[in-house]
């Protein structure tokens, strides 16, 4: 038997919502960016995904709409930490709030991400109503 908590289908009462909104998740474990991305459109976002840096670097510069990205850093190739430095350089990149999703949670993962250009840290597993209330913080 699931346990209650795991019974709720909804979005949680008083959770902020994004309707149209449109946000970006770089991240190549493409089964962890779809559970993540579908908690988040259930919350009214629309979201786009890009397996690669090189990818997400190339959404973010031809898609002006993109509202945030979430940013995981340990990609093979270009990481999360050399494509958000990359991002901010790009015109579309560089007010774009970037949050690094990762399971390096230790506080000198945090500081790196940091100063990498991300503007914040949330370790995985996900709290998504967490990510929720800190991308409204971000994108208003």
């Amino acid at each position: 038997m699931a346990h209650p908590a795991e019974r709720r289908c909804g979005p949680e009462p008083g959770a902020p919502r994004f309707t149209g909104q449109k946000i970006l998740i770089v991240d190549d474990d493409r089964r962890g960016a779809f559970a993540l991305g579908s908690a988040l459109s259930a919350r009214g976002l629309t979201v786009l995904q890009a397996a690669t840096g090189a990818d997400g670097l190339a959404a973010v510069e031809h898609d002006p709409a993109i509202r945030a990205v979430l940013m995981d850093v340990a990609m093979p190739g270009l990481d999360g930490y050399a494509t958000a430095a990359r991002m901010r350089r790009l015109d579309q990149g560089a007010a774009t709030p970037i949050i690094a999703v990762t399971f390096e949670a230790t506080a000198a993962d945090r500081a790196r991400a940091l100063d990498a250009g991300m503007d914040a840290h949330m370790p995985k597993p996900v709290d998504v109503p967490r990510l929720l209330r800190l991308l409204a913080d971000l994108m208003n």
